[in-house]
């Protein structure tokens, strides 16, 4: 089988030998299986720069240019799996009515949960900056698999205020349903800033259903002893009129590899979200049964929500000086 073919079965060979098979039969490689460039014509997202990423084994995904280089719509094996909110415009006046749902809304950088409109309000700024984007494109690597990335920078920052940047790396290769995201948040300013950041990783149905169940490598804040591994699980319910949400605050615990995962299994597939708890410390489950707003959240944070029970020295974030960086990995994984 070759590397990122999409399925072509031919003779084992080498790395070079399996370029060469698919450029063989595919004249232009990049236009075939390499990011698509698009701006929304209609609808709530009309004008927005998108990228679509696609062939990847089953999933597709829209990366939101103009939206912190998020992660949009999404489905895999043809089926929608990421959460689609009944909202009116990405710039109105409340996230409530602004926050159209996709596979990964950035929260942040200064807010998590309810906040003040002068901290940013509901969830912060962030998902409402655009990217600079300084690459989308796909190339071959030297075992044969052809990889897919989208780069940018983001900055939220206001004269005399804090002064903080992303440089957000989104990658893929063709074949795999996996995409992963790397972020570098950096303090560009003068002042020690408390960086408030949580991936909201959002799943709708088919995915999510009655009966499918969410499990985390995490425990309870209050837990005896947190340094013991533990397995969370929720079992979904079906929609219902009214229904209120869940927001469990959690704290993620990691496995000799400095990993830790929340997978969420249903009847149509399993989906897994691996992050470093010594990046992202806090992890957050949010579960709407409500009908119409039907969604769960998985969103490992610097932080948890403003709004989330748990203790408070769980929803500073974290704070860093000036010039200090720090990375964030964060892997989403389709199977059927």
């Amino acid at each position: 089988m070759v590397k990122g073919s999409v399925g072509a079965a031919v003779s084992a060979g080498s790395p070079e030998q399996d370029r060469r098979f698919v450029e063989a039969r595919v004249g232009a490689v990049e236009r075939s299986w390499g990011p698509r460039a698009v701006i929304a014509q209609d609808g709530p997202a009309a004008g927005r720069r998108q990228i679509d990423l696609r062939h990847l084994g089953g999933l597709e995904v829209t990366v939101e240019a103009d939206n912190f280089l998020d992660l949009g719509s999404a489905s895999f094996n043809g089926r929608p799996v990421s959460f689609v909110a009944p909202t009116t415009s990405d710039r109105a006046d409340s996230w409530a009515r602004r926050w159209q749902g996709g596979l990964l809304t950035t929260c942040g950088l200064t807010a998590v949960g309810q906040a003040e409109p002068a901290e940013g309000g509901t969830h912060g700024r962030a998902h409402l900056v655009p990217a600079t984007v300084t690459r989308s494109g796909g190339q071959w690597s030297d075992d044969g698999a052809y990889h897919l990335a989208v780069e940018g920078i983001m900055r939220e920052g206001a004269i005399f205020e804090q002064n903080l940047t992303v440089q957000r790396s989104i990658t893929a290769e063709i074949g795999r349903s996996v995409v992963r995201v790397f972020d570098v948040i950096r303090n560009e300013g003068f002042g020690d800033e408390p960086v408030r950041i949580l991936y909201h990783i959002n799943l709708g149905w088919p995915l999510l259903h009655g009966g499918a169940t969410v499990t985390a490598e995490a425990t309870a804040p209050r837990a005896t002893d947190a340094s013991v591994p533990a397995t969370w699980t929720r079992e979904l319910v079906d929609p219902e009129a009214l229904a209120p949400e869940h927001v469990d605050a959690l704290v993620p615990q990691a496995d000799g590899e400095g990993w830790s995962a929340a997978t969420l299994r249903g009847d149509d597939g399993t989906v897994t979200v691996k992050f470093r708890p010594e990046q992202l410390p806090y992890l957050t489950i949010w579960r709407s049964p409500a009908a119409g707003s039907y969604a769960m959240g998985i969103e490992p944070g610097t932080c948890w929500p403003s709004h989330a029970e748990g203790p408070d020295h769980g929803k500073a974030g974290r704070m860093l000086a000036p010039g200090e960086s720090f990375d964030v990995e964060i892997i989403i994984e389709f199977c059927s």
